[in-house]
């Protein structure tokens, strides 16, 4: 193996180092030993390091990838149960006030927790509070009446609250049926009739502060 020869194998293997392969090596010649031998054993030094600082380098962003999936992930779950937050503002009793619009994937986000609650607490009373809904077209009201519906399915009574005079001439427009659906004016009347249900004696403003979460207990 000539100079021209050994020389070319140094360039070649660190042109190949510049483009991420650390793979390939500078042959050693056999019994050869002279000065630029060291060349040639310095630059297989230097490639193996730069594969192992490139491996490690790898694994380090993999494992961030990992973490940023898993934060996005956490972060997504969060955003879904602040957006859909169910709130049980008495033994049995939950109620889950809607805010904004409400899309295909929010809502079947929010029945399933729904749903997974009635189950989970032995609820027998639901309030889903549309108060913060400005806009309601065809498919969001069906989303209400098919969720409360369902909640019928499972046991327990449901209320369906909140409905302001524009939406209820939207539905009615619409031609909804809202008939399989008990609806109140605020969620105090239906939390009043869920006590009354319940055997429970409150009065309205003891109604209207359980709704507010600001009482204990109605119950006398």
């Amino acid at each position: 193996m000539n100079m021209e020869d050994r020389i070319e194998n140094v360039v070649n293997s660190l042109a190949k180092a510049a483009c991420q392969d650390f793979t390939v090596r500078v042959p050693i010649p056999a019994s050869i030993d002279d000065a630029f031998l060291q060349v040639e054993m310095g630059a297989n030094i230097l490639l193996e390091d730069l594969s192992l600082a490139h491996r490690r380098n790898v694994e380090a962003l993999a494992e961030i990838e990992a973490k940023n999936r898993e934060i996005a992930e956490r972060s997504a779950m969060a955003l879904r149960e602040l957006s859909n937050p169910i709130i049980a503002v008495w033994s049995g009793i939950l109620t889950l006030p809607v805010i904004g619009t409400v899309d295909t994937e929010r809502s079947t986000d929010m029945m399933e927790a729904l749903l997974a609650r009635v189950v989970s607490d032995q609820a027998t009373h639901v309030i889903i509070d549309i108060t913060g809904v400005q806009v309601l077209d065809t498919r969001t009201a069906d989303h209400f009446i098919r969720m409360a519906k369902a909640v019928k399915l499972l046991g327990a009574d449901c209320y369906l609250t909140g409905i302001s005079p524009a939406v209820a001439q939207t539905m009615t427009s619409l031609g909804i049926d809202t008939s399989g659906v008990r609806t109140r004016r605020r969620v105090s009347d239906a939390l009043g009739e869920a006590f009354s249900q319940l055997g429970m004696k409150v009065s309205i403003d003891e109604a209207r502060a359980a709704a507010l979460g600001h009482i204990d207990t109605p119950a006398r």
